[in-house]
């Protein structure tokens, strides 16, 4: 008997569907922004054909993870279910030492548990650097979801003059509105 889930023609679509591989630039995005992008691509909510029964994601690859720019408050913290087992660490010392795993974190954390957390996860490839050995499955390059700003130093001075001047909000001394006025 045919189960009632792949009773609707739109389900059985799913099951023709193939995975492409997407190539994500780390380099400059924040960090919970790059995780929403990376989740709906591995959920495939960006797919017309979405359906939250079955699993119609996308193999995700991260590049340059080392660059990602990530909060300075943020504590990561975990419990190893024994006593005084609990562990915090701030996400910015966390990324030095494993630029990787604090975006497979970000992840996991807003990917629902229930629905093939594990399979969902295991398309998920994160590189420190540029380089990763999945070019030839690529098919298809996507920008991160931040715009990425230069810093001052690198506008030529032209550009920085052409900058909206910001007005002077400093407090300035009040001026009497007439003569007889005394504000001393």
């Amino acid at each position: 008997a045919m189960s009632h889930r792949f009773a609707c023609t739109r389900n059985a679509k799913l099951l023709v569907t193939s995975r492409q591989w997407v190539l994500l630039d780390a380099t400059g995005q924040q960090l919970e922004g790059i995780a929403r992008t990376v989740c709906k691509l591995l959920e495939g909510r960006h797919k017309p054909i979405y359906s939250n029964v079955m699993d119609a994601g996308d193999h995700v690859v991260v590049i340059n993870t080392k660059q990602l720019v990530v909060p300075d408050k943020k504590v990561l913290w975990w419990y190893s279910g024994y006593a005084q087992g609990h562990r915090h660490v701030y996400s910015k010392d966390f990324h030095i030492f494993r630029p990787t795993e604090c975006l497979r974190l970000q992840v996991e954390l807003k990917l629902p548990e229930k629905h093939a957390l594990q399979e969902r996860l295991a398309r998920l490839h994160l590189f420190p650097g540029h380089n990763y050995p999945y070019a030839a499955n690529i098919s298809k390059v996507m920008e991160g979801p931040d715009n990425v700003f230069k810093s001052l130093t690198e506008y030529s001075a032209e550009e920085r003059d052409m900058f909206v001047k910001a007005p002077d909000c400093r407090v300035k001394k009040a001026t009497p509105l007439y003569d007889w006025d005394d504000l001393s």
